[in-house]
């Protein structure tokens, strides 16, 4: 029997449901590849919060639960640059839903809640994008539809390099400078400083921020 439990209804949890693009155009090796990092990506953003989990099912999909839903674009975005970094035909597309009272199975393939429906629901109608936001409020859904297309095509358009840059970036506890990522990177500072202008790497850390904000502002 699953285990069940209901949150209070001022419990806001964000759900990402996601799955691999144009999986089975992937040899075998790349696929193993791209699986193991996802599952490290999907570890990594569990470990930042203890009620956090998440499931790969069907090899090319996974739904994530998160209990810190302000980051909830940030993590993301740190799976798609962490793929794209690895290799330019990795990708998933990713909808997350915001919202409150879940209801937490032990299985999460059959929890519900308003965050697991908007996410499965939006994940389905998705077409040409790859990263959708949907809540119950039109006035966040409005503010951030247009931001969220915005970085979406940037992201889909950005190179190797470019998103390796993006995730130290979006990774970083502490702010990195130009020289500390190409020593990362094995590059030269000028080319970093180059690579972030060219693909507005900080216009998508500032609508990390907002979308932080905005959600303590809306939900919280």
């Amino acid at each position: 029997m699953n285990k069940r439990k209901q949150g209070d209804k001022n419990t806001v949890i964000a759900v990402l449901t996601g799955d691999i693009v144009r999986s089975t155009a992937l040899s075998q090796l790349m696929y193993d590849d791209l699986l193991y990092s996802l599952n490290s990506q999907l570890t990594m953003i569990c470990n930042n919060h203890p009620a956090n989990q998440f499931a790969i099912t069907r090899g090319d999909s996974f739904q994530v639960i998160l209990h810190d839903p302000e980051y909830a674009a940030k993590y993301a975005l740190l799976i798609r640059t962490s793929l794209k970094s690895q290799c330019i035909n990795y990708d998933c597309r990713i909808s997350i839903g915001i919202g409150r009272d879940p209801v937490i199975r032990q299985s999460i393939g059959h929890s519900t809640g308003d965050a697991f429906t908007l996410s499965g629901r939006a994940l389905d109608e998705m077409k040409s994008h790859t990263l959708k936001i949907s809540t119950l409020d039109s006035q966040f859904n409005e503010h951030f539809h247009l931001l969220t297309e915005y970085v979406d095509q940037q992201v889909a358009t950005m190179t190797e390099r470019q998103c390796a840059i993006a995730y130290l970036l979006l990774k970083k506890d502490k702010p990195l400078t130009q020289g500390e990522i190409a020593d990362k990177l094995g590059a030269n500072r000028v080319s970093i400083n180059r690579s972030i202008k060219s693909a507005n790497i900080t216009l998508i850390e500032d609508y990390i921020i907002l979308f932080a904000k905005k959600i303590t502002e809306y939900f919280r």
